[in-house]
């Protein structure tokens, strides 16, 4: 559950700001929109303890970012072998690493090939990201940089790039 000193906020709003006693699903996003940032931000750092504690990108990040990116993260699940995305595949994901590790290898042959020459050329471990680049820095529309293919069995959060645009 909350923290007590949490609960102790949410319930003071909800009484100070005179809500009905039966509230009901709906009103409950709207007590929450209404809710001050401080109180969504204890909100957020709480439902999303582990993935702040392990992923560096997350800590010491303002309460209103927390509320607005930590949510709209989808968890996938990884086995060494699989890949995350290939070398010139448009990019709309960016990915951060929970548990395991990520190796991110480069086309020599560039696709010009039926069979790839890929080189390593960085590894990303627990607590690190990428794709962010790919996503929100690619004016000129040529894809994913690298081949990603996934080192260790990993359980990774990815946000799409739409969402780290609103």
């Amino acid at each position: 559950g909350l923290p007590s000193g949490l609960q102790k906020d949410i319930t003071r709003y909800i009484n100070n700001n005179s809500f009905n006693e039966d509230i009901i699903p709906e009103s409950m996003i709207e007590i929450l929109e209404e809710m001050p940032m401080s109180i969504k931000g204890d909100i957020a750092k709480q439902a999303f303890e582990e993935i702040i504690a392990n992923i560096k990108f997350f800590q010491e990040k303002e309460d209103r970012f927390l509320w607005a990116f930590l949510p709209k993260m989808k968890q996938m699940n990884f086995f060494a072998g699989e890949y995350l995305f290939t070398q010139r595949e448009q990019a709309e994901e960016v990915y951060f690493i929970f548990k395991g590790k990520v190796k991110l290898m480069y086309d020599l042959t560039e696709g010009e090939t039926d069979i790839p020459y890929l080189i390593p050329f960085n590894m990303y471990v627990e607590g690190s990201y990428f794709g962010d680049s790919d996503v929100l820095a690619d004016t000129s529309n040529e894809g994913r940089d690298g081949t990603a293919l996934v080192d260790a069995k990993s359980i990774i959060y990815v946000i799409v790039g739409k969402d780290l645009i609103q």
